[in-house]
């Protein structure tokens, strides 16, 4: 019993050094691990401008992650020094390809992001009526122009059900019609009659998209 008592003092060092290098290797690992995982100067700044570029409002954007081509093709008028950061070294590339840069950033760091550019054409059609009144418009197609000539003989169209246009007398002349942008949307056109081939002329912008590399370097 002497003897038990006498070892006590003995084991509760030994679990204090066990407790205290336990405690110190914690210690260290937790350090070590946020050093490896904390970002360079350089890599917060690149990060930062390619969010601003694809945020919705972003000076090359049409929506958030969505990048409009043209705006990409005059991005060197549209990022001023308020996009980039203080006086660092900036590149902006686009599958590679440099679409702005200032400066010489042979260092520092890159972000990169997958984006969608979208290409946007002005297209029109002439709906023939030969199968039905019914006109379906690519997704989103965001508005449309409607023109009705002489003897369309149309006095109401509907967007996906929803009424857009009516005159009973019958629609003359041009109208621009507002539309779902994230709908596929089906014009359906009433008349009196039967509705005369090529009496509507649809205008509208078709909006085709494709994945591309966004690349931000900045070395500051």
């Amino acid at each position: 019993m002497t003897r038990a008592q006498a070892n006590l003092p003995a084991l509760a060092i030994a679990l204090l050094l066990v407790v205290t290098s336990v405690g110190a290797a914690i210690g260290l690992a937790g350090s070590a691990f946020a050093g490896a995982n904390t970002d360079s100067e350089d890599g917060r700044l690149a990060g930062s401008v390619s969010e601003r570029l694809v945020a919705a409002d972003g000076p090359l954007a049409v929506r958030a992650n969505v990048l409009s081509r043209a705006a990409v093709e005059t991005a060197s008028a549209r990022l001023g020094d308020d996009w980039l950061p203080g006086d660092a070294a900036v590149r902006v590339t686009l599958d590679g390809e440099s679409v702005v840069e200032r400066g010489d950033p042979t260092g520092g760091a890159t972000m990169r992001r997958v984006v969608l550019v979208a290409d946007v054409d002005r297209r029109e059609l002439s709906p023939r009526f030969e199968s039905g009144t019914t006109v379906t418009l690519p997704r989103r197609t965001a508005n449309a122009t409607l023109t009705f000539g002489d003897g369309a003989d149309v006095t109401t169209v509907r967007a996906n059900d929803r009424v857009v246009l009516r005159d009973e007398r019958g629609l003359d002349g041009s109208y621009d019609v507002e539309l779902a942008r994230y709908d596929t949307v089906s014009l359906a056109f009433e008349g009196d009659g039967e509705l005369a081939p090529g009496g509507v002329t649809i205008t509208y912008r078709a909006e085709t998209t494709t994945k591309a590399v966004l690349g931000v370097t900045v070395d500051a």
